[in-house]
């Protein structure tokens, strides 16, 4: 399997829904803990799910990769967010 294959360049909707379920569950508890604490349990989280990872047929490299390209898209999203927000006043 190539890597390439599982980088999500275009997310279909399940993408975007499962996306939108997690947002609501992090605002459930934002008022009780602080962003470095939801940081900190969505590490663990997302630690699991690469244990979780069939390794027959995705590497803990692949894994990671898949993981470090969408770390990289979800900022750049949050982050031309802020700035069309900034520019809209």
């Amino acid at each position: 399997m190539k890597s390439a294959s599982l980088k999500c360049v275009q997310c279909d909707t399940r993408h975007e829904v499962a996306y939108q379920d997690l947002c609501k569950l992090v605002s459930k508890h934002a008022n009780e803990l602080s962003s470095l604490q939801l940081l900190a349990i969505a590490g663990n989280m997302v630690g699991k799910l690469i244990a979780m990872q069939d390794q027959r047929s995705i590497s803990a490299e692949q894994a990671l990769e898949v993981l470090f390209y969408n770390l990289q898209a979800g900022n750049k999203q949050i982050l031309d967010q802020i700035m069309q927000s900034q520019g809209s006043c």
